[in-house]
């Protein structure tokens, strides 16, 4: 397995009651200005809180930002 497809945890605040706090999300994910969470009939949108070294990893944390629906 590449780093690419490595699997980290992620801290979520905020968003929608019974959104779980942690996901675990792929790493190459975090390379991406947003994480894009499928929740119930769309996706939760968060952005990543900056951390002390400037990059997001293993309990990194994102706060939420929006939300879409999926298309019909």
């Amino acid at each position: 397995m590449s780093s690419a497809d490595a699997e980290v945890e992620v801290t979520l605040r905020g968003g929608p009651d019974g959104l779980p706090e942690t996901v675990t999300v792929r790493a190459a994910q975090l390379a991406q200005p947003r994480l894009k969470i499928p929740f119930r009939a769309g996706y939760e949108h968060f952005v990543a809180e900056p951390q002390g070294n400037g990059k997001a990893g293993d309990n990194a944390v994102f706060v939420w930002c929006d939300r879409t629906k999926l298309a019909e």
